[in-house]
């Protein structure tokens, strides 16, 4: 299994995708669609030849094995810098490509750096399948406008907590899926459910060869509690943990606790970023090593199938 940075090479397995609301910004609300809900203000400091036997040599020609396109997640909205072409902002959102299936998972706190940060990866803005929204903050669904101005055929999948007024002006533009318990999104892509006593929120689960691929908005339900969820409703173990972790307000002793819990559940590699905050990434970095993942904006995973 191959890590490295720009294109990182992750081993097959399930990727969790999360998006962060716990920080700063809420966003300004867009036109068209309801007021968001604020966020807390924390500043943001090929294929395969098999070698054939003699037996094989005689009878017949090696049969070529056909390798299958790679999962490719890449960040497209984030506070942390990483392709210095893009914007950063307070927020987060990632496109996965997966066997032709292309789903966006949050939209980041605003169209215009959203739309510009794709078009300068040559993300086509037009060509998606599905969105999937983590929850209500501004700096999760801000770009969501923006997105369906140029996409109105996808489906939007988003909490069945959201507002009312929010579903009643998406479900004007395009398709929308309320999400409740863990839903299959398509073949290898499911939802954790929505998750949370306060801020409900949804994670990404994908799947690939070596475990679950967990993605998240912001982890308001706790970091710990989604990707405990994401190990039940894939039955894999974690390869990955991608996104906001909601531990910018977390002592380094609370910190800690976390990367034991994560050690504890098999997390293979971690690639906090958004909401995480510097010191948890420090932490992680020290405590994973070779595993940790530095993310931001314009950070390009493939992850083997």
């Amino acid at each position: 299994m191959r890590l490295r940075r720009c294109h990182v090479l992750v081993g097959a397995g399930l990727l969790l995708l999360i998006g962060c609301t716990a920080c700063l910004g809420g966003g300004t609300p867009t036109k068209g669609l309801p007021p968001l809900q604020p966020s807390c203000t924390l500043q943001p400091t090929a294929s395969m030849t098999p070698v054939p036997t003699k037996t094989q040599l005689r009878m017949a020609s090696p049969t070529v094995v056909p390798t299958k396109e790679p999962i490719v997640i890449t960040i497209l909205y984030d506070n942390y810098p990483y392709d210095e072409r893009l914007r950063t902002s307070w927020g987060f959102s990632c496109l996965v490509e997966r066997s032709g299936l292309r789903v966006l998972f949050d939209t980041g706190g605003d169209s215009p750096t959203l739309l510009g940060n794709m078009e300068a990866l040559g993300v086509d803005a037009g060509n998606l399948d599905a969105i999937v929204l983590s929850h209500i903050h501004g700096d999760h669904v801000g770009g969501l406008e923006g997105i369906l101005a140029q996409n109105g055929e996808t489906v939007v999948y988003v909490p069945q907590s959201f507002p009312t007024r929010f579903k009643s002006d998406v479900r004007s533009i395009a398709r929308l899926v309320e999400v409740g318990d863990p839903m299959r999104i398509a073949e290898g892509v499911h939802s954790t459910g929505e998750m949370g006593g306060g801020i409900k929120e949804q994670a990404l689960i994908v799947s690939s060869a070596e475990g679950a691929i967990v993605i998240t908005g912001c982890a308001h339900p706790g970091i710990v509690a989604i990707v405990t969820k994401a190990k039940e409703v894939s039955g894999e173990p974690i390869e990955l943990v991608l996104g906001g972790f909601h531990l910018s307000g977390t002592g380094q002793a609370g910190i800690r606790s976390i990367v034991d819990d994560f050690r504890e559940l098999g997390v293979h590699r971690v690639a906090p970023t958004h909401c995480s905050g510097d010191v948890a990434r420090r932490m992680f970095r020290e405590a994973y090593g070779d595993a940790f993942v530095a993310a931001g904006a314009g950070l390009r995973l493939e992850i083997q199938q």
